[in-house]
């Protein structure tokens, strides 16, 4: 009740915050639910926080969770498993130099590595995994007030919580078979957060490509749980059948005539031709650096011409699936694919 008084409080008064770059406001905001993040962004979006630094501290939350059931899950985790706990730690990594303003996570330095090792706890007589997150949460915030406004830093920090934490794995491939509205409209909410910024869209994605790894390390698991979404024999059996046949992703980098564009709210939505690929429909989430390609792939619209791409394709038994543009010739590489 406490949070809601506050945000009242600031709705209320945001319109008269005088303030100079050289002399925010300071707002502390501790953290320690789900549905306090999602009203925190809530109120960002609708304007709040505007000539305010933004300091987030987490108690309690986001916190990670992955339960598997079993015969042979008892204290032990297979190679597979481990593999995707690996891979989820390279994604928080790679949110921190996303954040950072970095395109890759190599340039992280030991200290940072430090401060974002996560310890996972497996309960004993069990295969229950878990972890506090809200160090390394802590840390990304920081980084955040170093390049970013106060409604910038909550909806990209809560919205990257809300990732970390796999509350969004059913907006994914990953989801149960039983949703309720109730959770629709959670995952809803969700997925106009993380569409609508690009740094958080890249992030998820690798989320997503960790928690596919965990699910094919436990492809004999009776049930498996990761965050809030719940996944019984027969959803791992069908998850698995459709990423078995996905080839590695590479780059198909090249000139591409464009055949339509259309714009949406969160994103612009493109129809590329390609000389050996044919027509490829990608979406280019909207951000400062997708409008300096798209700059450049409207002037070739405009003139008929073709425009020169860096794109990075996802193949299935040699066809085509899905691409994203990474970057121009003239722009250099804006986004990574590792």
């Amino acid at each position: 009740m406490a949070m809601c008084h506050r945000i009242s409080y600031l709705l209320e008064n945001r319109h008269n915050v005088e303030f100079s770059m050289e002399d925010l406001e300071q707002i502390e905001v501790v953290i320690r639910s789900e549905a306090e993040a999602v009203e925190y962004i809530k109120y960002a979006q609708s304007g709040g926080f505007i000539g305010t630094q933004v300091l987030l501290k987490f108690e309690g939350w986001p916190h990670f969770d992955i339960n598997v059931k079993g015969d042979r899950y008892h204290s032990t985790l297979p190679a597979g498993l481990m593999k995707g706990l690996v891979e989820y730690q390279g994604a928080l990594n790679k949110a921190f130099a996303l954040i950072s303003d970095s395109k890759t996570s190599k340039t992280l330095s030991d200290e940072d590595r430090k401060n974002l090792d996560v310890v996972f706890r497996v309960k004993e007589g069990s295969s229950d995994i878990s972890s506090d997150i809200t160090k390394q949460l802590g840390v990304i915030a920081e980084q955040a007030m170093m390049h970013m406004s106060g409604a910038e830093i909550v909806v990209t920090i809560l919205g990257l919580g809300i990732i970390l934490s796999l509350a969004y794995l059913g907006n994914t491939k990953i989801r149960s078979s039983v949703e309720s509205d109730v959770e629709r409209q959670r995952l809803d909410f969700a997925r106009s957060v993380v569409e609508s910024n690009i740094k958080l869209a890249q992030v998820n994605a690798e989320i997503t490509n960790a928690a596919l790894t965990v699910v094919k390390g436990a492809h004999d698991a009776e049930l498996l749980r990761l965050g809030g979404t719940v996944l019984t024999r027969p959803d791992i059996e069908i998850l698995n059948r459709r990423t078995r046949a996905l080839s590695d992703k590479h780059r198909i980098d090249g000139a591409f005539m464009v055949i339509k564009l259309h714009t949406t709210e969160y994103k612009w939505k493109l129809i590329l031709e390609h000389p050996q690929f044919g027509q490829i429909k990608v979406d280019l989430y909207k951000s400062d650096e997708a409008g300096r390609v798209l700059d450049e792939i409207q002037s070739a619209f405009k003139k008929e011409q073709p425009v020169h791409l860096y794109m990075v394709a996802s193949f299935k038994k040699d066809v085509l699936i899905s691409a994203s543009i990474v970057g121009t010739p003239t722009l250099g590489l804006l986004y990574t694919d590792e």
